[in-house]
């Protein structure tokens, strides 16, 4: 009888203490904080430790680079607090970076490919849904297929690279859909106009999406420090035209090829490194040269040409890709990064020795005229007006950028061979030294230009014109440097 009436006791002591418990909660509600913290829960978002902003996107699932208007206007929105007056406006920026710096997402795997609202996890062929638990920013927008035939995607292919350089492209697709650039790469599509270079390119838009590609150029790339950060968080760089000069500080460029820690500076953020993640593609007819001739510069690049020009012009070979192919090409390329991973190499890429020899015949093409059509010959001289005209032929032929005599003499001093001033039936004119074009012609021609050997040299040349007439060494005919057109689509 008496144990009823405490617990009675007991329980009219203890309710009263749930109050000022509710109050609190109340408060807490109506404050900055607790606004915030509201906030959150509806819209996710974090502050980073470069005073960086970030919301998540609740519709692409992934999250996107923000500021403090954005978040003013959200919570205004979303609660209906009045964000204009001064002191308010401070609160609420203040509390947004104390909380949104305690909200920051687990980093995900360097392993992990997100395909609209999926992930997948390379290694293990699992899957499971994006969520704001993990740093995500670059959802592909497209499912993936169930079959990874693309007939379509492979014409293209063939008639820009061929059958064997086809599976190098569906390589390189593969390779963008990951921010780990663990193949350290750098590409270059060369080629001259109307080859199938740019449409490629605009395939990799179309896949990628807009969002995960920008573009640049080598030369801003390597000399301004504000400009790597346009490729934070992305996937693709596509790099224009290049000139020959462009190339400064290759040391910058060797880290943009991937797993090399690297400066980001936005301009009024505190500056931060972290690897690179996008692909750097450069689409060009000729390569830059470079001071730096390291192995480990020439190991960076992937080089693919784009031998064909076309006379067709079709401006929507990409739009009339059915959308099934992009997912079935989805597949594809998780399947090929699957394989990426295991074999560390591209098809088609050549071992150290091959790819250095490639890229100095894309980046000195002057040099590769010279060694194929010139002979160095002592007492004879070219001048450097016909000597331009010569290799502009040839490299009009590769559908290369033709050069000014001032441009190619100094890649000849560069390059160890002497131009100067001579007089040649007394007038004066700039000639290249020692050196001759292997035509008959033209070597016929250039004897005449000789004029401190004169009656020796031209004896031995009068001598040696019978015999040169069999001679491998000195062709009958001027060298042809035209290519047959293929006609085609690009």
């Amino acid at each position: 009888m008496v144990w009823i009436p405490e617990k009675r006791e007991v329980f009219t002591e203890e309710a009263p203490e749930e109050k000022p418990k509710k109050k609190r909660k109340l408060k807490q509600i109506f404050s900055r904080r607790g606004q915030i913290e509201s906030f959150w829960k509806e819209q996710p978002f974090f502050y980073d430790k470069s005073k960086l902003f970030w919301l998540w996107d609740k519709e692409d699932k992934k999250w996107v680079r923000s500021d403090e208007v954005d978040f003013l206007n959200s919570i205004q929105e979303s609660l209906g607090i009045e964000t204009i007056n001064s002191k308010t406006k401070s609160e609420l920026i203040s509390g947004f970076q104390q909380i949104g710096r305690k909200k920051c997402p687990k980093e995900m795997e360097k392993h992990w490919v997100q395909f609209k609202d999926m992930i997948y996890d390379i290694r293990t062929g699992g899957s499971f849904e994006a969520t704001p638990e993990y740093f995500i920013t670059n959802p592909i927008p497209y499912n993936v297929g169930k079959s990874d035939e693309t007939p379509e995607i492979d014409k293209l292919l063939i008639e820009w690279v061929g059958e064997k350089y086809k599976q190098t492209l569906y390589e390189i697709m593969a390779y963008n859909i990951s921010l780990n650039k663990f193949m350290q790469r750098i590409i270059a599509l060369c080629g001259g106009g109307s080859n199938g270079k740019g449409t490629f390119i605009k395939l990799n838009y179309k896949f990628l999406g807009k969002d995960n590609c920008v573009s640049s150029e080598i030369k801003t790339l390597s000399e301004n420090v504000f400009e790597a950060a346009v490729l934070y968080r992305k996937l693709l760089c596509v790099m224009g035209e290049v000139s020959y000069g462009d190339l400064k500080n290759t040391n910058q460029l060797k880290k943009l090829g991937g797993e090399d820690l690297i400066s980001f500076q936005f301009k009024g953020k505190t500056p931060f490194t972290d690897e690179n993640t996008a692909t750097c593609i450069c689409a060009t007819n000729s390569l830059p040269s470079t001071p730096d001739k390291s192995v480990g510069f020439y190991r960076k690049w992937l080089i693919v040409d784009f031998p064909n020009q076309f006379e067709e012009i079709s401006k929507d070979l990409i739009e009339k890709i059915p959308e099934k192919e992009f997912e079935n090409l989805a597949k594809k390329c998780l399947n090929i990064l699957k394989e990426l991973y295991k074999t560390k190499k591209f098809t088609n890429e050549g071992n150290f020795e091959e790819r250095i020899k490639r890229y100095e015949e894309r980046s000195n093409p002057v040099m590769k005229f010279v060694d194929d059509y010139c002979e160095e010959k002592i007492g004879f001289n070219t001048p450097i007006r016909n000597f331009t005209n010569e290799c502009n032929k040839y490299l009009k032929s590769k559908h290369l950028r033709v050069l000014t005599a001032n441009q190619i003499g100094k890649i000849l001093r560069n390059e160890g061979f002497m131009v100067g001033n001579r007089k040649i039936d007394d007038i004066s004119s700039v000639v290249v030294l020692n050196l001759i074009i292997k035509t008959k012609k033209n070597y016929r021609n250039y004897r005449n230009y000789e004029n401190s050997h004169s009656s020796s040299i031209c004896n031995s040349i009068e001598n040696n014109d019978s015999s040169n007439s069999s001679n491998s060494n000195i062709e009958e005919e001027e060298v042809n440097f035209h290519e047959i057109q293929r006609k085609g689509r690009y």
